[in-house]
């Protein structure tokens, strides 16, 4: 049986998710070891070994209170680095499946802060915590067990000071937060540990971000936009406000559709932008002072692996990117990573044996609508090959029609930005005045104009999946957002022989443990019912 002694553990990774586990690890160790491969810089700079920390990036409303929660006075903070926030359906101009959306105040608020801020402020809280060390230039290179390798009872390092030297770390806790590239998988099959079920989703997608100088009067003062892929057109774009008076601004394609960086100019960036349906965005390209070149990053695939607690050592924790690394423009890692946290501050609380699994089994149920909200959504679009089961289809189908009664009752989007956000359990859409006010509006909405995908637009190299009629992806009903009902697993795709590389150092009910209603509370607390 597994028991944790609480005087030391180690995290493997030092950015969000790390960072987040090294903070609840604090309140149950003696003392708590980040090791990240990377260097650490003394300012909110994007680390090498973190480049999709260029891009778009924002803490949803649940993802910042989580965080609060754990680091008070952290919005603040923020605020006070010049971190815009404002209201999710008033501030911004959002358009999903063609539809713009009618707007009202939603009370929805998320945290405009770039990445390198977010991380940069986490790790400094996190070094002021007097039992934790951070330590950079620190690469983990495997795995300590104990002669019957049942448990984990240390890490090995190779540190960087300046000279390369192998190091053992006593460890009784090994946090795994390295993300989706872990290397431990490779360290575990030796000591006769098999490798955990993988679930994985081709997704071939890149995006392309550019900085921009931010004039408050530009957008009419909108805090952003945001613009959904659909299956006849399926490019995306946002643009968020964001520290030091600047704009973000990332667009998206998939397969050969790669939106483009001309290093000669800005025509081609705002002309991709052109074709999605708010011209404001490609105004807002073609009109504000850029301050960088740009940048792309290519997603091959999003990948959910399925640990289970029998075939891991004791003392061996996953954690965050390394158990579920989704489609990054759903903006869902962060705020996962902090509701994983909370997950395994109780687990830590309880003090009992077999942590891995009580955490593992308490991270399923977010984790199920988490994974499905994205899989669902790129299952939309007709060349990714996945399992589209009946019951995926009327679920898609019934959010299309959300989108579309958002376009005319506000209150249909709000309902459906406070699933997305992770305040409400996606049943909240199945609410009473919920489903009456969507079916109410498609009844009296007229169809969505959404343009038919060209030849120019199809992303090449790409043919809808098998079985799957483009035609049966009615324009009427195209969307984008993630689809808030859990549905089956998709088919596990062929391994990419592509697959990106990430460096390490990104991210039975008991009493002390929150189950899935405390993940996700419902509309009417803190003083809030969407349906009103």
């Amino acid at each position: 049986m597994e028991t944790i002694t609480n005087t030391h553990a180690v995290v493997i990774g030092a950015g969000i998710g790390g960072l987040l586990a090294a903070r609840v690890a604090s309140e149950a160790f003696d003392r708590v070891t980040v090791v990240d491969r990377d260097a650490l810089p003394d300012t909110p700079t994007v680390r090498r070994c973190v480049p999709h920390a260029r891009h778009a990036h924002a803490l949803t409303a649940r993802g910042r209170a989580t965080i609060e929660e754990l680091f008070p006075g952290f919005t603040d903070d923020l605020l006070g680095f010049g971190a815009p926030t404002g209201d999710l359906q008033s501030d911004f101009r959002l358009v999903f499946g063609g539809n713009r959306w009618a707007t009202v105040t939603s009370g929805v608020h998320p945290l405009l802060a770039s990445r390198p801020l977010i991380e940069w402020h986490l790790r400094t809280r996190v070094c002021t915590l007097p039992n934790v060390d951070v330590i950079g230039h620190c690469a983990a290179t495997g795995l300590i067990t104990d002669p019957r390798r049942r448990a984990v009872t240390g890490l090995t390092v190779s540190r960087r000071t300046p000279h390369i030297t192998d190091e053992a770390i006593d460890a009784d806790l090994i946090v795994d937060a390295s993300g989706r590239s872990s290397q431990s998988q490779g360290w575990l099959e030796p000591l006769g540990y098999p490798r955990p079920e993988e679930e994985k989703l081709s997704i071939h997608l890149t995006y392309a971000t550019r900085r921009y100088r931010r004039d408050p009067s530009q957008l009419d003062g909108d805090l952003g936009i945001g613009v959904g892929t659909t299956p006849t057109l399926p490019r995306g774009g946002i643009a968020l406000a964001q520290e030091n008076d600047s704009w973000i601004i990332t667009l998206a394609g998939y397969g050969n559709d790669n939106p483009p960086l001309d290093p000669h100019g800005f025509a081609a960036f705002a002309a991709f932008a052109a074709s999605l349906p708010a011209p404001e965005l490609a105004d807002l390209i073609s009109t504000a002072e850029p301050l960088d070149d740009g940048d792309r990053y290519r997603v091959p695939t999003t990948v959910r692996r399925h640990f289970d607690p029998a075939h891991l050592p004791h003392g061996y924790l996953p954690f965050g990117d390394t158990i579920c690394s989704f489609n990054p423009v759903y903006g869902q890692g962060m705020s996962v990573a902090a509701l994983e946290a909370l997950i395994l501050r109780h687990c830590l609380r309880a003090n009992g044996p077999r942590v891995t699994a009580r955490f593992l089994h308490k991270a399923r149920p977010l984790l199920d609508h988490a994974w499905s909200m994205s899989c669902n959504s790129d299952l939309r679009l007709p060349f990714i090959d996945g399992k589209r089961t009946t019951r995926a289809r009327v679920a898609n189908a019934y959010v299309a029609r959300v989108h579309r009664a958002a376009a005319t009752d506000p209150r249909v989007g709000t309902a459906f930005l406070r699933v997305i956000s992770l305040l409400d359990h996606p049943t909240a859409l199945f609410r009473p005045a919920t489903l009456a006010r969507v079916l109410r509006a498609n009844r009296t909405s007229p169809p969505t104009n959404t343009p038919h995908i060209s030849a120019h637009h199809r992303p090449a190299g790409l043919s809808p999946a098998p079985g799957l009629d483009p035609a049966s992806n009615h324009p009427k009903i195209a969307y984008n957002c993630p689809t808030p009902i859990p549905a089956p697993r998709p088919v596990q795709s062929e391994p990419d022989d592509t697959r990106h590389a990430r460096c390490a150092g990104r991210g039975t009910r008991d009493a002390h443990v929150p189950n899935v209603i405390h993940l996700f509370p419902h509309a009417g607390e803190n003083g809030h019912d969407a349906n009103r």
